[in-house]
C-alpha cells in the first residue's frame, strides 16, 4: 500500500519508569529529508501483561506546540498483548529490531533491544490523517497506578512535500 503521508520523528523523550523499561531512544537526522529512531531498550525486570499501556494523541495542526487532545485513541492493551499486536499486524516494520519480544512471549524477560536507524513507517497511519505535529503520550499502568510515561512527537507532511 502506498502511503500518501510522510512522517518524520521529531522528538522521543520518557518521563518514568526507568527502573522497568529504560528506553535510550534518539531521534536523528538520517539525511536531508528523513530522521530515524535510534538507541537501546532496556527491559530491565520481566513483565506480564499486567503492565497495561495507555495512549493519548494530541495533533498541533500549525506545528507550533500548541497542541490539542485528538479524540481518537488507540485501544488499551497490556505489555504482552502489545507486541503481539506488533507482531500480528506490523510484523514487517519491527523485524529489525534486534531482540524484539517473540510473538506470544509471557512475561517479557529481561533484555536488550536495538533499533538502528529506524524510520517512521508512514504506511501504519490512514491517508486521511491531518497534517501537523502529533504528540503521542503512552503511559503504562500496574493496577491502575502509572509506572511507565514516554511522549513521541512526529510531523505528517503531504506526500513529495519535501519534492
Amino acid at each position: 500500500m502506498t502511503s500518501s503521508l510522510e512522517i518524520l520523528f521529531e522528538q522521543f523523550e520518557q518521563f518514568d519508569g526507568f527502573d522497568i523499561v529504560d528506553m535510550r531512544l534518539r531521534v536523528r537526522k538520517f539525511n536531508r529529508t528523513m530522521t530515524t529512531l535510534n538507541g537501546t531498550i532496556f527491559i530491565r525486570q520481566p513483565i506480564a501483561n499486567d503492565l497495561v499501556f495507555h495512549t493519548d494523541m494530541f495533533h498541533s495542526r500549525l506545528g507550533n506546540q500548541q497542541f490539542n487532545h485528538y479524540p481518537a485513541k488507540l485501544p488499551t492493551s497490556g505489555f504482552c498483548d502489545f507486541f503481539d499486536n506488533l507482531h500480528t499486524m506490523y510484523e514487517e516494520h519491527i523485524s529489525d529490531i534486534v531482540n524484539v519480544p517473540k510473538l506470544k512471549e509471557c512475561p517479557v524477560t529481561v533484555r536488550e533491544a536495538h533499533i538502528l536507524d529506524k524510520p517512521f513507517p508512514s504506511s501504519v497511519l490512514p491517508p486521511v490523517c491531518p497534517t501537523g505535529l502529533w504528540k503521542i503520550v503512552i503511559s503504562g499502568r500496574l493496577h491502575e497506578e502509572e509506572k511507565l510515561n514516554y511522549h513521541m512527537v512526529v510531523k505528517v507532511y503531504e506526500k513529495d512535500f519535501f519534492g
